[in-house]
């Protein structure tokens, strides 16, 4: 699967007078004149799925120079798109940038008058099934190598920014439950799309599968609890990411994994940015933190450092509720190890079905599972990387009770998910 089904060639509908209604509408400039722009895809084949990216850079008519992404909604062409286009994703996102990310940045400016408080690109424009934003890399910001995982001190930075970006979300709640009501609802509980999304996890979980079962000292272990999971899990899922009103709840990312993170660097990663916030959801931090965890970073990150990552994330996370002046719900360090690995199940989630994804050396082929709803030969699964990162992570999922919950669930259990 390509990174959308448009190519700039085709999109016909990205013209002179578009980018003249996003710079005079985005840049609060009513008289700019477009004389020329370039249009280029974003990213490469196999760093994107869920919709169409371009990079624009325009000359106007002053000497002024904007670079922008313009991103467009997938077209319900394939498999993806369908499902997709039935989905609250993009009306998420389009909110999320024209609204509730001013709103979490002007309260990390409370907390830290001066420093920086953007954990995104800065908003310019939308419209039905479009937004256009800032591009990141004019300001330096770049994707890291998703194949090679990321290490300690790229990990660092994102705990510290999802930290950040969590705790602003606590205090929004508190001041202002209508601009956070749409997240209120999980992404994957939307009922118009569940078939398809049944398709996707079940396919790629049945992919591992066999995978697994040529695995010696694994086949007989897991690949039977593995398959026994594949048609439940999505509702396993749904429920597992279900908010509990009595802890300690955030604004989830929902989609964070490598590709969806932008470092700057000198010497080194020195600053980070968010994108793609289509998944957003008002519940647990640990879901962000089993899915960032399972998908991203590189093998000695997950095997040696994440007790100092759970600390730093936690540290900040007190801080910056602390300097916000919140003093309701908190969480201690114990009781977030606790909320974490009682998420384990969606850290599963995120090595069956997207960890495939982040280590493919090509595009991953979303829509041929999502036609079938069956296991797919994808290459990935079958590598050493994929192999080696999955065996080490099996044993602690089990650990974890994962598989305990193997057992169907009543009417009642999906109902209420």
């Amino acid at each position: 699967m390509t990174s959308g089904s448009e190519t700039p060639s085709t999109a016909k509908w990205l013209h002179k007078k578009f980018l003249e209604t996003v710079l005079r509408k985005g840049d609060n400039t009513p008289t700019l004149k477009v004389t020329s722009y370039d249009v280029k895809p974003a990213v490469g084949k196999g760093d994107n799925y869920t919709s169409d990216l371009y990079r624009v850079k325009i000359h106007t008519a002053d000497g002024k120079v904007f670079n922008l992404i313009v991103k467009k909604e997938l077209a319900a062409e394939g498999e993806l798109g369908k499902v997709l286009q039935k989905s609250s994703a993009f009306l998420r996102e389009t909110h999320m940038y024209r609204s509730a990310a001013v709103r979490l940045a002007n309260i990390l400016q409370e907390m830290s008058p001066g420093e920086c408080s953007q954990f995104a690109a800065r908003y310019l424009y939308s419209c039905p099934g479009t937004i256009v934003m800032q591009d990141l890399r004019a300001e330096g910001f770049k994707m890291a190598e998703r194949r090679q995982g990321l290490d300690f001190s790229h990990c660092l930075l994102v705990m510290r920014m999802l930290a950040r970006f969590h705790a602003a979300s606590v205090v929004l709640h508190d001041r202002d439950l209508e601009t956070m009501s749409l997240y209120d609802k999980n992404f994957f509980s939307d009922p118009e799309m569940k078939e398809g999304l049944q398709k996707f996890v079940s396919g790629t979980f049945r992919t591992v599968v066999k995978a697994v079962q040529t695995w010696p000292g694994f086949a007989d272990r897991y690949a039977g609890k593995l398959d026994a999971l594949a048609d439940s899990m999505l509702d396993r899922i749904i429920q597992v990411s279900q908010r509990d009103d009595t802890a300690l709840n955030v604004l989830i990312h929902g989609d964070l994994w490598v590709n969806n993170i932008l470092f700057r660097y000198s010497d080194g990663p020195v600053d980070v940015r968010f994108v793609d916030f289509q998944l957003l959801h008002f519940t647990s931090p640990a879901i962000d933190l089993q899915y960032f965890f399972s998908t991203s970073p590189c093998e000695d990150v997950r095997e040696n450092h994440l007790d100092s990552l759970m600390k730093e994330y936690h540290n900040t996370l007190c801080e910056c509720l602390n300097a916000m002046g919140y003093s309701h719900k908190h969480i201690t360090l114990e009781d977030l190890w606790k909320e974490y690995n009682n998420k384990a199940l969606y850290g599963l989630f995120g090595a069956c079905c997207v960890l495939p994804i982040v280590l493919a050396d090509k595009g991953f082929d979303i829509d041929a599972i999502l036609k079938s709803g069956i296991g797919e030969e994808i290459e990935v699964v079958n590598g050493d990387t994929y192999k080696k990162a999955l065996q080490r992570m099996l044993p602690k999922f089990e650990e974890d009770g994962v598989f305990r919950s193997g057992e169907s669930l009543s009417t009642d259990e999906v109902q209420n998910a």
